[in-house]
């Protein structure tokens, strides 16, 4: 990743710190090298990190998971205070309805999942700013122009309720946090 790349990231993480509670049980999906659960470290009770690039380990309250969203994850158990998931939502194409239903299932009830989605402009800006050197650009090509406003349907369909929704990075990008608020998940 280039400078460029780090201080976006730097936002987002900035971003979304405020919104997890101090001593929560945390699952971070898609952080790539685990940046995000590290920063957290001090301020949570304990923290999952799950990436198909990530390298596997496990450190003083943090596990690092090797995982790829095919199928569902092995370790839900409706004990998450927090998902969340940064720059990530963008990226699921046909799973994201898959992801949405783990999340719900992993969450306890009044969880929280925060993510960030770009706007699907972004894509465009992004492809001049890596054709100037001024960005590397992770996994662009798994954009599909996901519109950021599908995220609540989505959300809502398996039971969520929408409690924030921010923009920033001069509103290229968007803030959701949504609470679990259904005991089971809505069949589609």
């Amino acid at each position: 990743m280039r400078r460029f790349d780090y201080f976006i990231q730097d936002w987002r993480y900035r971003k979304v710190e405020p919104y997890i509670p101090i001593g929560c049980r945390i699952l971070d999906i898609g952080g790539f090298d685990g940046s995000f659960l590290s920063r957290l470290r001090d301020r949570i009770g304990e923290g999952v990190c799950i990436d198909p690039l990530i390298k596997e380990k496990n450190e003083e309250k943090l596990k690092f998971i090797k995982f790829k969203f095919s199928n569902k994850l092995p370790f839900l158990d409706s004990s998450f205070d927090v998902v969340t998931m940064l720059a990530v939502y963008e990226h699921l194409g046909s799973s994201r309805e898959l992801v949405t239903g783990e999340i719900f299932r992993g969450l306890k009830k009044q969880g929280l999942v925060l993510l960030t989605v770009p706007s699907h402009l972004v894509d465009y800006i992004e492809k001049v700013f890596i054709a100037v050197g001024l960005a590397d650009g992770m996994s662009i090509e798994e954009h599909d122009l996901f519109k950021s406003s599908d995220t609540k349907v989505i959300f809502e369909k398996f039971g969520f309720r929408l409690k924030l929704l921010s923009r920033f990075q001069l509103g290229l990008n968007n803030l959701f946090i949504f609470e679990k608020t259904e005991d089971k998940c809505q069949k589609l």
